[in-house]
């Protein structure tokens, strides 16, 4: 069964890389106006009304191929938690990600607080977030789901050190990388899923990737980048493929770079503070960012043939 390729363009990244859109022919869902009212953060009233907005955007898939969905910056990434909340079956949630997003006790939903109110989903059954390095055991940690992560809701695999400040001395979190500098290889990929393989082939496996995982070369984005390769994510992605016996419930990416436009001054704030002052030459964003999709649309492809040719797992 094909995927569903598609753009929700939401701040113009993705539309403009006309080299990937020639290629692919995704559809394209027209949906600026709604960027600048929940780049960043917004109420969870407006967030609503923006679902609503996705409904008919988006058709549901009602049983046809499962959706890649690319929407742009991941300023945007809460509206991962929009396509997860679609999800009508139970699921286990992979997400690869430079930054935590799980902040608890946010009066407002924000790109950096949609993990939690997914893990908080009855459809979640647990999370595997990979590549992280960034905000989890500085001070922000006490915003961390403690209880999600103690009980192993959410599995942690960081990108390359575990985390020891904290409470983190007491919940496992094993890096991808076996020490620092040496590239994950496919044999410890599945040596970090061998506890979890039964619990992946039971359930559709979701996919959310976060380009700030990569190295600054590989994707130019809004945020800190982080410290995988494409490489090393191709070899996690086929691995939890497999273990999930190619079964894909969706995938969404985001970390497109684009100029940001807000609306409203608590996003303008947002922007100001917690933005990294970079120096951006879009063209060369716009290119980059383009051989970085087209070669993770060939990626995923690759995984899920490779996946179903496989011997399926019996749970």
């Amino acid at each position: 069964m094909a995927m569903q390729l598609r753009i929700l363009d939401l701040d113009g990244s993705l539309a403009q890389q006309t080299g990937w859109v020639e290629r692919y022919q995704p559809s394209i869902s027209a949906a600026r106006d709604w960027g600048p009212a929940i780049r960043l953060a917004c109420s969870f009233k407006r967030f609503r009304r923006f679902e609503q907005k996705l409904a008919t955007l988006l058709p549901a898939a009602n049983g046809q191929a499962p959706a890649l969905t690319f929407y742009g910056s991941g300023d945007f990434h809460h509206v991962s938690l929009a396509l997860v909340r679609r999800l009508t079956v139970p699921v286990n949630l992979l997400v690869f990600d430079n930054h935590p997003d799980w902040m608890r006790g946010v009066p407002l939903l924000h790109c950096g607080t949609w993990l939690y109110h997914a893990a908080c989903l009855p459809m979640v059954h647990r999370i595997f977030h990979v590549g992280g390095d960034v905000d989890f055991d500085n001070f922000y940690r006490w915003m961390a789901p403690w209880q999600m992560l103690r009980s192993g809701k959410i599995v942690v695999f960081p990108g390359r050190r575990r985390f020891l400040r904290g409470a983190w001395s007491a919940v496992s979190n094993e890096p991808v990388r076996p020490e620092e500098g040496t590239p994950i290889r496919s044999g410890r990929a599945e040596e970090l899923l061998d506890r979890y393989r039964t619990e992946l082939a039971r359930r559709p496996l979701y996919i959310s990737l976060d380009k700030d995982v990569l190295v600054e070369q590989e994707s130019v984005v809004n945020w800190d980048s982080g410290h995988l390769t494409l490489a090393e994510v191709n070899t996690i992605l086929h691995a939890f493929l497999a273990a999930a016996n190619a079964n894909l419930a969706g995938i969404d990416v985001t970390g497109d770079w684009s100029t940001v436009q807000v609306h409203g001054a608590l996003r303008q704030v947002l922007h100001t503070t917690e933005h990294p002052a970079h120096v951006i030459d879009p063209n060369r964003a716009r290119l980059r960012n383009q051989q970085t999709n087209i070669e993770l649309v060939d990626m995923v492809q690759a995984a899920l043939a490779a996946s179903r040719s496989r011997p399926v797992m019996v749970a």
